[in-house]
C-alpha cells in the first residue's frame, strides 16, 4: 500500500469518527462524482478534531443547483432534516439536524454554499477567482496559499472590522504577503496601491494594519465590478422587503402543550426547548397561563386578592359546578392578548419556535353558559390564530387531579375533553401521555417540532 493510499485510509476513519465529519466525507465524494467545482474557503486545517460554527463552501456559479441537488441526496442518505434559507447575496445557508436532537449536545451543522465572498450583497472576491486556484487537500479542494490569505484578510477587514487571532495565526501560517501570486489577486480583486498596502500588512506580521483602509477596498470593488453596486442595493432593499413581510406573515411557528392543571405542560414545554438549546433551531417556552399577568388592571386585582385573603385560607378545589362571571373572562382574555403580541409575536416575526405553555383554548374549560354557546365557540375558535403544533395531555383524570389538587376528578375529566375538542379546529393536532416516559415523550415531541421547522425551510420552498 503506498504512503498517499495509507494517509487517505486515516483521513477517512478520524472523519467518521463525528456525524460532520461523516457528512463532508459524503457531500466531498459526490461532488467529484458529480463534478461539482467547489473549495472549502477557510477554517479546514483544525479538521477533522473542530469544524467550527460552520462549513464555508464556494461552488462556480454554473454548479449551484448540481451542488443543491447533491446535498439533498447525501441529507437523505444519513437521514438528516435539511432546512433551506436562501439569501439575497446569492448564499445558501443548510442546517442539517438529526431526527430527535441529544439533550446538550451539538448534532447539527451548518453548511454555507456561497458563488462569490460578498459582505451583505457585495462582492469583494469573486468565486471564479477563487476556484481557479484550487489545490487538493487530502480528499477536498482549499484555495491556494495566496488565494486564501487574500480571502481571510479582506473577510476580517469587509466583514469583520478587526482582526481576531486565529486568522492571526492562520495568515502568520500561510506567509504568503510576499508572493507574487497574492500580489496579483489582491491587484485583481481591488487595485494595484492597495494590493501592495495589504502585503505590506502580511509581510510585516500586522494584518490589523489593513483594517482602516476598509472604506478604500469597498470603493476599489465598487469601481472594479460596477454591476455588484446595483447588486448590494438590490440586496438590501430586498432585506429590508423581507423584514416587512415578516410582520404581515411571521415565518415561526407557534408549538403549543394544553391539558388540565398538574398533566405536566411547564415541565414539557422547558425540556423540549432545553432539547434545541444547543442547535440552530431558535425554540423558546413562553407561559401563557392566568398566574403571570401582564396587564395592570390584572396585576392589582390580584394583589388586592391576595390583601384581602385571610393567612391560612385554605384554597377552594374548583369543581365541575363553580360559575365564573364573564366580566373575568374577559379581563384574562384581554391579558392573553397583551402578552401574545408582547411575548410571541416578536418572536415569531424573528422565526423563532415558540412553545407555549397554555394558550387561548383555556377559554372553552371556562364555566359560563355564553362560552360554551355552539356560535360562540365557533366565532372565538376562527378569531385564534391556528398554532402549527398543538399536543394535548391525557391521562387518568384521578391522576392528574392528585398532582396539584386544585381540580377535582370531575371537572379534570371535563377538561380533558374540552382540550381534546381542539382537534377538530387545529390540523396538526396530537394526543401524548401524561403519565409516559418523560425522556420519550420529549424525545417524540422533538422530533415532531424539529420536522415541522424542516418541512416549512425545506429545499422545495428554495
Amino acid at each position: 500500500m503506498t504512503q498517499k493510499a495509507t494517509a487517505a485510509r486515516a483521513e477517512a476513519a478520524s472523519f467518521s469518527h463525528s456525524l460532520t465529519g461523516r457528512f463532508l466525507q459524503q457531500l466531498f465524494a459526490a461532488y467529484e462524482d458529480e463534478g461539482v467545482r467547489y473549495v472549502v474557503l477557510r477554517n479546514y486545517e483544525r479538521w477533522p478534531e473542530e469544524f467550527g460554527k460552520d462549513i464555508d463552501v464556494v461552488v462556480h456559479p454554473s454548479d449551484i443547483q448540481l451542488s443543491h441537488a447533491v446535498i439533498q441526496r447525501v441529507a437523505r442518505t444519513l437521514g438528516l432534516h435539511l432546512t433551506v434559507r436562501s439569501k439575497r447575496s446569492g448564499h445558501r445557508t443548510y442546517y442539517l439536524l438529526p431526527a430527535a436532537p441529544a439533550d446538550g449536545v451539538e448534532t447539527g451543522i451548518l453548511l454555507d454554499i456561497r458563488p462569490n465572498v460578498v459582505h451583505r450583497g457585495f462582492v469583494y472576491l469573486p468565486g471564479p477567482a477563487v476556484l481557479a486556484s484550487r489545490r487538493l487537500h487530502g480528499s477536498f479542494y482549499v484555495p491556494s496559499p495566496a488565494l486564501e490569505s487574500l480571502a481571510i484578510l479582506l473577510h476580517c477587514v469587509i466583514d469583520v472590522g478587526a482582526v481576531r487571532e486565529s486568522y492571526r495565526a492562520r495568515l502568520g501560517e500561510l506567509a504568503a504577503g510576499a508572493s507574487t501570486a497574492f500580489a496579483q489577486a489582491a491587484a485583481a480583486a481591488v487595485d494595484a496601491p492597495l494590493a501592495r498596502l495589504l502585503a505590506d500588512s502580511l509581510r510585516a506580521g500586522r494584518p490589523d494594519a489593513a483594517v482602516p483602509l476598509r472604506r478604500r477596498l469597498l470603493l476599489a470593488c465598487a469601481r472594479r465590478r460596477p454591476s455588484t453596486v446595483f447588486r448590494f442595493v438590490a440586496a438590501r432593499a430586498g432585506a429590508a422587503f423581507d423584514r416587512m413581510r415578516a410582520f404581515v406573515r411571521p415565518p415561526g411557528h407557534i408549538v403549543i402543550i394544553v391539558g388540565p392543571d398538574g398533566s405536566g405542560k411547564t415541565t414539557l414545554s422547558t425540556l423540549v426547548c432545553r432539547r434545541f438549546e444547543s442547535t440552530r433551531i431558535p425554540a423558546s417556552p413562553v407561559y401563557l397561563g392566568a398566574q403571570s399577568p401582564l396587564l395592570f388592571t390584572r396585576r392589582l386585582s390580584q394583589q388586592i386578592r391576595k390583601r384581602l385573603t385571610k393567612p391560612g385560607t385554605v384554597k377552594t378545589i374548583r369543581d365541575v359546578n363553580r360559575q365564573q362571571r364573564l366580566r373575568g373572562l374577559v379581563h384574562i382574555m384581554a391579558d392573553k392578548w397583551l402578552r401574545y403580541f408582547v411575548y410571541v409575536r416578536p418572536r415569531l416575526v424573528r422565526g423563532e419556535v415558540v412553545v407555549l405553555d397554555r394558550y387561548f383554548y383555556d377559554l372553552r374549560t371556562y364555566h359560563h353558559p355564553l362560552v360554551s354557546h355552539p356560535r360562540v365557540d365557533a366565532l372565538l375558535m376562527r378569531l385564534i390564530p391556528e398554532p402549527s403544533l398543538a399536543f394535548c395531555l391525557r391521562a387518568d383524570a384521578g391522576l392528574i387531579a392528585a398532582r396539584k389538587n386544585e381540580l377535582t376528578a370531575a371537572e379534570t375529566a371535563r377538561q380533558l375533553e374540552i382540550y381534546r375538542g381542539i382537534r377538530n379546529w387545529v390540523r396538526n393536532y396530537h394526543e401524548v401521555p401524561a403519565d409516559g416516559h418523560l425522556p420519550s415523550v420529549v424525545d417524540w415531541i422533538t422530533e415532531q417540532v424539529a420536522r415541522l421547522y424542516a418541512q416549512h425551510r425545506s429545499p422545495e420552498t428554495v
